[in-house]
C-alpha cells in the first residue's frame, strides 16, 4: 500500500511541475517525476501505466467539428467557441493546439518514466515475467500512438514533403534541447516502437489495455498514413484474421457503446466521467451540431440505430449524433471510448488495395463488410477512383463523431472542406486543402524557449 501511495503522489507532483515549466518538453528530472523505489514490481508498474492511459487527451468532438461530420443547428450560436472552431477560426485552433501538444507529451513522459524503470521491476513467477513484458510493450504502443497523433496534427501531410519538420522525438525522461525531426524520421521511430512492441505476444480480456492486435492496427494505420500501402495490407490482414462477422450485426454494433468489455473492440480507453457532453445544449432542446445530412445512413444499415439519434428541432426531425451522445440522452453510462475496432481495419486495407490499383481485391474486401452491415455493395466494373470515393465516404459514416475524418481529409487533401450553414442547407465557406491551418501551430513555449521552428502561416510572436 505504501508503494502505491508513493507512485500516485510522485506522478501528481511530477505533472504539477510539468505544468509550471516554461517549456512543455522540459520534463522534470526522473527523481522528481517518479520515486524509483516505488516501481519495483509488476503491480506498481501496471499502476503507473494505468495513470498514463488515464492522462491521454480526448478531443474527438473538437476534431469532428474541424472535419466534415457535423453541421450547425439553430443552437450553434449559443456555443460561440465551438462554432468558431467549426468555422476554422485561427484563434480557436491556437487555443486548442497547446493543450494537445502538452497533454500528448505528458503521456509520453509517463511512458518513458515507466520504461526507464522496467529493469528494476522484479518478478517471481512466469506469469509475472509475462506481465512485465506486456507492460513494457503497452507503454511503447501508447507512446507510439501519441507520437502518431502529434505528427498528424503538427506536421503537414506525409506526401506533401516527408522531409519537412515533424515533431520532437524524446529519447529519455528529462530535459532535452532538441529540434523537430523530419516527418520521415518520425514515422521510422513510431514504426520502431510498434515493431518492438509486436515482439511480445499478449492479449487482454479487457478493452482498456493495448494488445497485440492494437499494435498491428496501429502499424496498418501508420503505413497508410505514410503511403506504404503493402505494409498497410500486411498488418491490416493480421487484424482482420481475428475479426468475426458477429461483430457487425445490429447487436454487435450496439455493443460498441455498452459498458461491458466487448471482443468487437480492439482497444478502447476506459472512462469514468461524462464523455461527449459538450455537443448537447439541453436534453429538451437538442444539440449545438447535428450529423451532416450528406452522411445519412440507410434504413437497412445496422449502424443507424446506435450511430444517430432522431430528435425534433425547429419543427423537423433532425439526425443528431448517436453513440456516446445517445447514451448521455438516455442516461446510460459510458465506460469506454472506442479507439480501434475491426471495422477500421476493413477501411484501411480496402483503401490500401485501391491505392495500389488492385480494385477487385478492394471491392471484394469492403463488400464483405458492407454485406454484413446492410449497406449496398459496390458493383463489379466500378472504376478504382469511384470505389475509393465510396470507401472514404462510408469510412466517414462509420467513424462519425469520433474525430477520424479530420485526419483523413488532411491526409488525402483532395478537395476543399465545405463549411455548411444551419441544418446543412447551404455552404457558408470552405477551407482549401492546402490551407496552413490544417497543420496546427507549435506552442509558444517551444518556439520561444527551445527555438523550435514554427509552422508556416502561424505567427511566431
Amino acid at each position: 500500500m505504501k508503494q502505491s501511495i508513493l507512485i500516485f503522489k510522485s506522478i501528481a507532483v511530477g505533472l504539477c511541475l510539468i505544468s509550471l515549466y516554461a517549456c512543455s518538453l522540459n520534463i522534470p528530472p526522473q527523481d522528481q517525476f517518479s520515486d524509483p523505489d516505488a516501481i519495483t514490481n509488476v503491480s506498481n508498474a501496471r499502476s503507473l501505466l494505468a495513470s498514463a492511459y488515464s492522462s491521454f487527451p480526448h478531443q474527438e468532438y473538437e476534431f469532428s467539428l474541424l472535419g466534415n461530420d457535423f453541421v450547425p443547428t439553430s443552437l450553434s450560436i449559443k456555443d460561440v467557441d465551438a462554432l468558431n472552431l467549426y468555422n476554422w477560426n485561427d484563434k480557436e485552433i491556437r487555443k486548442l493546439a497547446p493543450s494537445l501538444w502538452q497533454n500528448y507529451y505528458n503521456v509520453i513522459a509517463q511512458c518513458d518514466g515507466l520504461l526507464e524503470r522496467m529493469n528494476e521491476v522484479k518478478t517471481e513467477t512466469p506469469n509475472e515475467e509475462n506481465e512485465k513484458l506486456a507492460i513494457a510493450s503497452e507503454a511503447k504502443t501508447l507512446k507510439a500512438l501519441c507520437y502518431l497523433l502529434l505528427l498528424r496534427l503538427f506536421a503537414p501531410a506525409y506526401d506533401v514533403n516527408p522531409d519537412a519538420p515533424g515533431i520532437i522525438l524524446k529519447s529519455q525522461l528529462g530535459i532535452e534541447d532538441k529540434q523537430r525531426s523530419s516527418i520521415r524520421e518520425c514515422v521510422v521511430k513510431i514504426k520502431e516502437l510498434l515493431t518492438d512492441a509486436a515482439q511480445v505476444s499478449h492479449t487482454s480480456s479487457r478493452n482498456g489495455w493495448l494488445s497485440q492486435e492494437a499494435v498491428q492496427y496501429l502499424l496498418a494505420d501508420l503505413a497508410l498514413y505514410s503511403g506504404d500501402y503493402q505494409g498497410a495490407i500486411d498488418s491490416g490482414d493480421k487484424v482482420l484474421a481475428k475479426s468475426n462477422d458477429t461483430y457487425f450485426t445490429a447487436e454487435g454494433v450496439n455493443s460498441l457503446w455498452a459498458v461491458n468489455s466487448y471482443p468487437g473492440r480492439i482497444f478502447a480507453f476506459n472512462i469514468i466521467s461524462t464523455y461527449y457532453a459538450g455537443i448537447q445544449y439541453s436534453v429538451q432542446e437538442g444539440d449545438y451540431f447535428m450529423v451532416n445530412p450528406q452522411l445519412s445512413l440507410g434504413s437497412s444499415d445496422v449502424r443507424k440505430a446506435s450511430f444517430t439519434y432522431p430528435f425534433m428541432m425547429n419543427g423537423s426531425v433532425r439526425e443528431l449524433l448517436g453513440k456516446y451522445n445517445r447514451c448521455n440522452k438516455l442516461s446510460q453510462t459510458t465506460a469506454y471510448i472506442n479507439t480501434m475496432r475491426y471495422a477500421g481495419a476493413y477501411y484501411i486495407v480496402s483503401e490500401a488495395y485501391c491505392r495500389k490499383g488492385d480494385t477487385e481485391a478492394a471491392r471484394t474486401l469492403i463488400n464483405h463488410y458492407w454485406h454484413c452491415i446492410g449497406v449496398a455493395e459496390a458493383p463489379s466494373g466500378l472504376s478504382n477512383q469511384a470505389l475509393l470515393d465510396l470507401i472514404l465516404v462510408d469510412k466517414q459514416r462509420e467513424f462519425i463523431g469520433e474525430g477520424v475524418n479530420f485526419f483523413d481529409l488532411k491526409r488525402t487533401h483532395s478537395a476543399a472542406l465545405k463549411r455548411q450553414s444551419q441544418w446543412g442547407n447551404g455552404v457558408a465557406g470552405s477551407v482549401s486543402p492546402d490551407d496552413y491551418r490544417w497543420t496546427f501551430p507549435i506552442p509558444v513555449s517551444e518556439y520561444r524557449f527551445n527555438k523550435v521552428e514554427q509552422n508556416t502561416g502561424w505567427p511566431s510572436n
